[in-house]
């Protein structure tokens, strides 16, 4: 077979194609120890120099192996620390964060780990995670997605790249050549005991499941099960965009807490876009459509199908939907008492949610040319240089010692004391988001944006990001 170069060019392709990275950016690896993730690293070193890319190492802890995850933990740090990358290994309490949220442990350690990987990314200025996910995994979890009963969306199984941040470049590649490429380069790896017990359901289909299938049924299932997720992709984006034509048509209006659709519109839409006019009417209101399941949408179909008059009933989140002569109302109500710390990633573009404070962000990159001037919109939004802003932009809560560089001032001011200026009770101070971009806050959500991102005569192209309001 000779050397193991031709299972790093087909890499390096599957990157191109799907526009994983761009020079000059930083990129956080998540490394585990296990062959998947060494190979990765191994092999993003190799092409960093032809990518122009730089590499940051990440490696957590989640507490569940005792001294078997402390030493996986020095074994990255080692690791890191030979190729002279910069690492942040760290631990968290996993098992008492799965415990105070009543979740399972698998759930809690991928919401820890991936917040964990964002923060890194934060830090470093990191515009993409790097994940070891391979055509392995990619078949497991379709059949996952499969058992726990799924449409198009669960078959196109995980992306090779997500909200343009989290890239996959191993995603077309076999577990065993992964195995032999670490053989042959004489790569040290870790293994985690837990991937053999059979008490999780994922090892179950890894280790039962799939060697039946692959044995009995189709040698091929796998190469099978990842072509079919290509073709659901494909297939999913293609009714995404037909499913937007018609919720596009179909809208009424959308104010404050509330969007309004004509049944009269959808009437003769078919069931499959009727079930994704659902979801988008669910995801401008949530940003995302996280706790909307098949259930829920049948239901809603149900209401909307039926005939009779006024109809009403309550979805997750907050949301109530209702049915009256002929409109279709999606309405959210909340009340905000205490807001934790919160901090997500904006997408841009994109909507980005933002559950602690009911409302939601919306980004679009605009030419200059397309884009208004500042002072014509209203407070709820406002137009940047985008080309003078470090990505990732972030959203959060404000933070003791913030300072603000507010448009027009030449410098930076307390937050607090904006606050005080603008007579903003003390009470609601936390319920105001700030877009950062590093330690600089680029708009304090509703009032003001700051001063070195405004356009110019300079600019060419804009960031618009205004709120959608739930309140």
């Amino acid at each position: 077979m000779g050397e193991i170069m031709p299972l790093i060019k087909p890499i390096a392709e599957h990157i191109r194609k799907y526009k994983m990275v761009s020079a000059g950016e930083t990129v956080v690896v998540g490394v585990s120890g296990g062959p998947d993730s060494m190979a990765l690293l191994h092999i993003l070193y190799r092409l960093q120099e032809t990518l122009e890319i730089k590499l940051v190492v990440a490696h957590l802890n989640h507490q569940f192996r005792g001294s078997e995850a402390e030493a996986d933990a020095h074994f990255v740090l080692n690791a890191a620390r030979r190729l002279q990358l910069t690492a942040f290994v760290e631990a968290r309490d996993v098992p008492a964060y799965s415990r105070g949220r009543g979740i399972s442990p698998q759930v809690a350690a991928r919401e820890v780990r991936y917040n964990f990987l964002d923060e890194v990314a934060v830090k470093t200025g990191a515009s993409k995670v790097a994940l070891g996910h391979h055509a392995d995994d990619q078949a497991e979890t379709i059949l996952l997605h499969i058992l726990r009963g799924t449409g198009a969306g669960g078959l196109k199984g995980m992306l090779p790249v997500r909200d343009d941040f989290y890239i996959r470049p191993l995603l077309a590649v076999r577990r065993r050549d992964i195995e032999d490429y670490c053989q042959r380069h004489d790569l040290a790896t870790r293994q985690d005991s837990s991937n053999t017990k059979p008490k999780y359901l994922r090892n179950r289909v890894r280790l039962e499941l799939l060697p039946i299938l692959e044995k009995r049924y189709n040698p091929n299932l796998v190469e099978s099960l990842n072509r079919l997720a290509e073709i659901c992709r494909d297939e999913d984006d293609y009714l995404e965009h037909q499913a937007g034509e018609v919720f596009f048509r179909a809208r009424l209006s959308t104010g404050g807490n509330t969007i309004c659709l004509d049944a009269g519109k959808l009437s003769a839409v078919p069931q499959a876009l009727l079930r994704r006019v659902v979801r988008l009417a669910w995801s401008e209101i949530c940003g995302d459509q996280d706790d909307l399941n098949y259930r829920h949408i049948e239901q809603v179909l149900a209401i909307i199908n039926g005939g009779g008059g006024y109809r009403q009933i309550n979805l997750p989140r907050g949301i109530t939907f209702k049915k009256y002569y002929e409109v279709l109302e999606f309405t959210l109500d909340r009340e905000i008492k205490e807001v934790p710390f919160y901090q997500y990633f904006l997408k841009v573009p994109g909507i980005t949610f933002i559950p602690e404070v009911g409302l939601s962000i919306g980004a679009e990159i605009l030419p200059v040319g397309e884009a208004m001037e500042p002072f014509v919109f209203g407070s709820g939004q406002v137009i940047l240089d985008y080309d003078r802003l470090a990505a990732p932009l972030i959203v959060r809560r404000r933070l003791s010692g913030d300072r603000f560089g507010p448009l027009g001032l030449d410098g930076t001011v307390k937050l607090k004391k904006f606050f005080i200026d603008h007579k903003i009770p003390r009470h609601q101070r936390d319920c105001i988001p700030l877009v950062v971009s590093g330690n600089d806050i680029v708009w304090v959500v509703g009032m003001r944006p700051g001063e070195k991102w405004k356009v110019t005569n300079n600019t060419v192209n804009c960031l618009r990001l205004y709120i959608i309001d739930y309140e």
